[in-house]
């Protein structure tokens, strides 16, 4: 029996998190379907910008504190060439049915080099899992005690 060709592109793109690649200088190379669907953009409005410039920090709320982790979080990895894990960070989302109107959302976020023959950081693969109805739990626990 022969085994199966993996397609990794195919794979990519149907990942159950949200996923993207992200270059050194920090734009985004490529996002997967769930990536999409979570950020209700189309690909060609994300590929060669900057997840910063596309999902900005809400400067009147201290509490979103997303984008901060996230750049930390990536330049920890271009610093050291190694996996770096964001436990817990509120980074929120824009309603895509409705512009400017901001959804809290909750991560866990890892970034991961893809590293060079020679060690050098050529791309960062970010892992986000949206955690929201986790901490939603918690709270309502909380709340009823």
């Amino acid at each position: 029996m022969t085994e199966p060709e993996i397609d990794y592109k195919r794979l990519f793109k149907i990942g159950p998190y949200r996923t993207a690649v992200i270059s050194p200088d920090l734009t985004i190379l490529d996002v997967n379907d769930e990536y999409l669907t979570a950020s209700g953009r189309k690909r060609e409005d994300l590929l060669g910008h900057s997840p910063f410039d596309l999902f900005p920090e809400l400067l009147d709320d201290p509490a979103d504190t997303g984008p901060g982790d996230l750049r930390a979080s990536l330049e920890a990895v271009l610093a050291s060439g190694e996996r770096d894990v964001v436990s817990l960070t509120r980074y929120d989302v824009e309603d895509p049915g409705r512009p400017g109107v901001f959804e809290e959302r909750y991560w866990n976020v890892v970034s991961t080099p893809m590293l060079t023959d020679t060690g050098r950081v050529m791309m960062i693969v970010v892992i986000s899992h949206d955690v929201t109805p986790i901490v939603s739990q918690l709270r309502a626990e909380r709340d009823q005690q």
